[in-house]
C-alpha cells in the first residue's frame, strides 16, 4: 500500500466513526431505539477497499498481461487441452534440466481457459502453461521482450520466461534450474520444441 493510501485510510475510519456517533446521538434525543445505521460504516469500508492495492495473482505474467491470457472464446476452453503433465515424462524433464523431479503438480482442470504443469526439481523448477490466445493479443508485448526465432509461429523471452505462439495457443515455459538466464532460456527452448508437436497431436 502506498504512503498516500496509508494516510487516507485513518481519515476515512475517523469520518465513519464520527458519522456513527452523530447518528446515535440524534436517535437517542428523539426517543427512538438507539441502533446505529450501517450505511456510514459500509461507505467507509468501500472507500477503504478502493484505496487498498489489488492483490497480485500467483500466476501473473511478467509481460503485464495478467488477465489477457486468462480469457478465451466460450467455444475454446481448457477442457479442449490435454493434461500438460502427460506431455513430458519425468525422465525427459530430468534430461532437459539435469535435475531430478521431486514433485509434479498439475492444474487439474480448475481454470476455465488454461492448463499448466509444474515439475519441482532437486534444484529449481520447470513450469509449462498453455492457454488459447489469438495472434493479435499475443503480439501485444512488453517493450523489454526479446524475439526468439526457430520456435513455433512466433516467440519471445521476457523476465526469465519463454512465450511461444502456435496455431491459436500461447505456451509459457519457465525454468529456474540453471546458473544463468542464457542457460535457462536454452532449456526453455528445448522444452518448447518437445512440447509443441505433442500438444498439437493431443488436440
Amino acid at each position: 500500500m502506498s504512503r498516500r493510501s496509508r494516510l487516507q485510510l485513518p481519515a476515512l475510519t475517523a469520518a465513519a466513526l464520527g458519522a456513527l456517533a452523530l447518528a446515535g446521538c440524534g436517535q437517542l434525543g428523539s426517543g427512538t431505539s438507539a441502533q446505529p445505521s450501517a450505511a456510514p460504516a459500509s461507505s467507509a469500508a468501500s472507500a477503504a477497499l478502493s484505496l487498498s492495492p489489488s492483490p497480485s495473482g500467483a500466476k501473473a505474467s511478467p509481460s503485464g498481461k495478467t488477465s489477457g491470457k486468462a480469457s478465451a472464446p466460450a467455444s475454446r476452453k481448457a477442457d479442449a487441452l490435454p493434461d500438460i503433465c502427460t506431455l513430458l515424462s519425468k525422465a525427459e524433464v530430468t534430461g532437459l534440466t539435469g535435475e531430478q523431479v521431486t514433485l509434479m503438480t498439475d492444474e487439474g482442470g480448475g481454470s476455465p481457459a488454461s492448463r499448466y504443469c509444474q515439475w519441482q526439481l532437486s534444484q529449481g523448477q520447470l513450469t509449462v502453461s498453455v492457454v488459447f490466445e489469438d495472434r493479435g493479443s499475443f503480439d501485444t508485448r512488453n517493450k523489454e521482450s526479446k524475439p526468439v526465432s526457430g520456435i513455433g509461429d512466433t516467440a519471445y523471452s521476457l523476465a526469465g520466461h519463454l512465450y511461444v505462439w502456435e496455431d491459436g495457443l500461447a505456451v509459457d515455459v519457465y525454468v529456474s534450474s540453471e546458473s544463468s538466464d542464457t542457460a535457462n532460456l536454452n532449456v526453455e527452448r528445448q522444452t518448447a520444441l518437445k512440447v509443441l508437436p505433442r500438444l498439437t497431436a493431443a488436440r
